[in-house]
């Protein structure tokens, strides 16, 4: 795979570094797959690899290659072995950034030069009662004195029972108005050798997981330090969001990999797989599913690095993170859907990898979030920080063609009156017919205060000239408003509304009635 231009030569060095050193172990791993053997062994060669400090600051230990490193790790790990790499990517990068952005010197002292040496994690957040919800969190920390007693159970924890370091989700609060605001929960980071009271309650068997152990954990009066705590008591919610989005950013590299298994299995089989005297290859269907496994694949690529650099640098990545972990999911079942297709008997039995990553692209739906829990963090921050971008431009009628049609010049406000907003809400009716208004557009147009136009929305209300839409719940005040059918006879005649397109002949008999105003 070809480097970015962006990258450094030490970025480049690592790529090309982690290729050789999975290749080590490509044929060990698969027999724990059969096996459905937990592969301890190859977790410690990949410790003394010191591959694991990708994304770790060097002075903690690590190799300082940011979120590029991390994802390239994520990428060359999932091309051999999925298994592995939920660990190794989405437990030990995934509890990284919590760590790194929020933990104490003491606990980066602690934990970072471990987690860059190889040891094992696991983020503990799925419960019964928090999975797409994880505000839903009820595993209970109580604190006494220098010291958090746990009692509860998390299940569906990658690395459940096997697992060296530990982040942990638990609710500290049932304040009502904490709950409201998300500050209920607090986030932890502990070493299972250093606790008693996390049991492993069982063991799943989950689509993919052939040799990665995923649980069940129950907290029976675990005594967990204070001193392990993750930030300040109640922000573990912000905490664990943070997390997410660095996390989902590494699950869409891990997609990279086994795609690229896919294209290379599904390649040289349909070279070599001769029916009605040719290879499959050679059926037109065939090349049009690898072309567009290939194009799927690019897209991918290109958008995780691209947002790979954006961590790097510093900027929100809240959507991109979130959008690139959606779109993988999506474009990887569709590859693997084809890959198995291409590869018939033989890519739905274990004699060929393709139907364990056909499993694993349908579990990657719901690992790191769900796909429809991005999509509705994509919904929400694109309208939160794409507003204006979003927003539709302020329509005037052309008065050639008598068409609305759209115009950025600058409006002349009028006075706050009814009169005058009874007209704004005629004009809005010329241009958007079928459209309320807010009251942001009718500060386009009128002079005055928000409370002011919601007392003059209210008044034409009172009168029957407006229609008030939609009230906000809390305060009851209108927040989409549009002129009623009495408001705009009120405010202009007929004929003010009409136009036609100037393909509409003047016949009257095409003009149900209506007089022929030569628009």
């Amino acid at each position: 795979m070809e480097p970015y231009f962006w990258w450094t030569d030490e970025q480049k060095e690592f790529y090309v570094k982690l290729g050789e050193f999975f290749k080590t172990i490509e044929q060990r791993e698969a027999v724990t797959r059969v096996k459905r053997e937990h592969p301890f062994e190859l977790y410690e060669e990949v410790g003394k690899s010191g591959i694991m400090g990708a994304a770790i600051p060097k002075e903690y230990g690590g190799l300082g290659l940011g979120a590029t490193g991390s994802c390239m790790l994520a990428e060359n790990v999932h091309f051999v072995s999925p298994g592995m790499g939920r660990i190794l990517v989405g437990n030990m990068n995934g509890g990284l950034r919590q760590i790194v952005e929020h933990g104490t010197e003491e606990q980066k002292a602690k934990f970072l030069p471990s987690i860059a040496n190889g040891t094992t994690g696991a983020v503990v957040i799925t419960e019964v009662t928090a999975g797409t919800d994880a505000s839903g969190i009820s595993l209970r920390a109580v604190k006494e004195g220098d010291h958090y007693v746990f009692n509860g159970r998390k299940r569906f924890i990658v690395g459940a029972g096997v697992a060296t370091n530990y982040f942990i989700y638990a609710r500290t609060t049932d304040d009502p108005e904490l709950i409201k605001k998300h500050k209920h929960l607090t986030a932890f980071m502990v070493d299972a050798a250093e606790i008693e009271g996390i049991v492993t309650e069982k063991i799943n068997d989950i689509l993919g997981f052939e040799n990665c152990q995923n649980g069940s954990l129950i907290f029976n009066n675990c005594v967990i330090p204070e001193s392990r705590r993750v930030g300040e008591e109640g922000q573990g919610f912000k905490i664990m969001m943070n997390g997410l989005n660095f996390e989902r950013t590494n699950i869409a590299a891990t997609s990279l990999g086994w795609h690229r298994t896919m294209l290379r299995y599904a390649t040289s089989w349909a070279q070599r797989r001769v029916q009605f005297g040719k290879p499959v290859m050679d059926i037109s269907e065939n090349q049009f599913k690898i072309s567009k496994m290939v194009t799927n694949f690019k897209l991918m690529r290109d958008a995780v690095y691209v947002t790979a650099k954006k961590w790097d640098n510093g900027e929100n990545v809240v959507i991109d993170a979130s959008a690139i972990k959606a779109a993988c999911a999506g474009l990887a079942l569709q590859n693997a859907e084809m890959a198995t297709q291409i590869m018939a008997g033989d890519g739905i039995n274990t004699f060929y990898p393709v139907k364990n990553l056909f499993e694993i692209a349908k579990t990657d739906h719901i690992a790191g979030g769900t796909v429809e829990a991005c999509n509705l963090t994509i919904f929400r921050q694109a309208l939160k920080f794409w507003a204006e971008d979003l927003k539709m431009p302020r329509r005037v009628i052309d008065p050639e063609t008598g068409t609305p049609v759209p115009t950025y010049d600058p409006v002349e406000k009028v006075a706050c009156t009814e009169e005058n907003l009874l007209n704004v809400l005629a004009e809005n009716y010329r241009v958007n017919q079928g459209l309320c208004m807010t009251i942001e557009d009718i500060a386009e147009y009128i002079d005055g205060s928000d409370e002011e136009i919601v007392a003059a929305i209210n008044a034409l209300e009172a009168s029957g000239d407006a229609a008030v839409a939609v009230r906000n719940r809390k305060t009851g005040a209108p927040t989409l408003t549009r002129a009623s059918y009495d408001g705009l006879s009120k405010a202009h005649p007929d004929e003010y509304y009409m136009y036609w397109q100037s393909f509409i002949d003047k016949d009257p008999r095409r003009h149900l009635g209506s007089p022929a105003l030569g628009k």
